[in-house]
């Protein structure tokens, strides 16, 4: 059974969830870079860091790219309906840093009723936005949602 989440025949082409905010924290970069192994200076050496084009520390791509996955769960909208991430096609257009607000933008783009009658491809246009309003992250993220009846 379904959860709370919106199956595929409840979803409709333009429909925008939305998710956030996240502040990022240095914490985060932090215990990222544990449980990841990616200890790279740009993240984790604060004078290092400053020697770079972001002059300062700044968050790994794949964290901001794990934020908005829990935004996106944050939503609600797919509680008990996701089957699979299909794939995640992704930009890491600006860089986050310690102390940025996150919010997420998810639109719906292709409803495909392919592969079976119980589910259905989804595309959304993914947008991670700062407390600015910039764009760090875009893409486009293509799941399988459970279908109401099949």
């Amino acid at each position: 059974m379904p959860g709370p989440g919106k199956t595929f025949d409840e979803l409709s082409l333009g429909q925008v969830f939305l998710g956030g905010p996240r502040h990022v924290s240095r914490a985060d970069i932090a215990t990222f870079a544990t449980v990841s192994g990616d200890h790279t200076a740009l993240h984790c050496d604060d004078a290092y860091a400053a020697t770079t084009p972001f002059r300062g520390v700044v968050a790994h791509g794949v964290l901001n790219l794990a934020v908005a996955t829990g935004l996106a769960y944050d939503t609600g909208a797919f509680e008990g309906t996701v089957l699979a991430v299909r794939s995640m096609d992704v930009r890491f257009d600006r860089p986050v840093r310690p102390g940025d607000e996150l919010r997420l933008r998810l639109k719906v783009l292709e409803l495909d009723q392919r592969p079976k009658p119980d589910r259905g491809r989804v595309a959304f246009d993914v947008q991670l936005k700062n407390q600015e309003g910039r764009v760090v992250l875009s893409g486009r993220w293509s799941l399988l949602i459970r279908r109401q009846s099949g």
